[in-house]
């Protein structure tokens, strides 16, 4: 098992890049199973050339958070120890995605809070780019992340 990653060992000024991920349309139709998020901006691409702010159809906005999410953990904060995502302070979606970009999360860790004995909370800036380097998504993400258990029992909930 790979050395678990503690709230402590967390440093304000981290800096990460992820890699990418290209969006196809069965990422919309799968997500449009499971949610139900119909709009034409999805689904119809004749509706989506007379719209003035897209080109074509675009990925759902809780999609992209979706993707963002599964970077964070998958890539930044792969092995921490227990945590929850705590919630998003700020979310705005600032250009569109299509079906066939390449996204990948910048990251940057901006503050850490103690919240009590067992965990502490992590802020992140969060920037979802696309091929081309446009931001497509900001957030401010908050996640409750385990701190360093103080004896050899606390390490043992994580043993497989």
């Amino acid at each position: 098992m790979p050395e678990l990653k503690f709230y402590e060992e967390y440093q304000i000024g981290e800096k990460q890049s992820t890699s990418g991920r290209t969006m196809t349309d069965a990422d919309i139709r799968m997500f449009i199973g499971c949610s139900g998020s119909t709009h034409r901006l999805h689904t119809d691409r004749e509706y989506c050339k007379k719209h003035p702010l897209v080109d074509d159809c675009i990925l759902q906005g809780c999609l992209e958070l979706g993707v963002m999410d599964g970077l964070m953990c998958l890539e930044v904060t792969p092995n921490k120890g227990h945590t929850m995502h705590y919630g998003y302070d700020k979310i705005r979606f600032l250009h569109p995605c299509y079906v066939n970009d390449t996204l990948h999360l910048e990251t940057e860790l901006i503050d850490k809070k103690d919240k009590n004995d067992e965990f502490g909370v992590i802020t992140w800036n969060l920037y979802l780019k696309n091929q081309h380097g446009e931001t497509c998504v900001f957030a401010v993400d908050k996640q409750l992340i385990g701190k360093r258990p103080k004896d050899e029992e606390g390490y043992k909930q994580f043993e497989e």
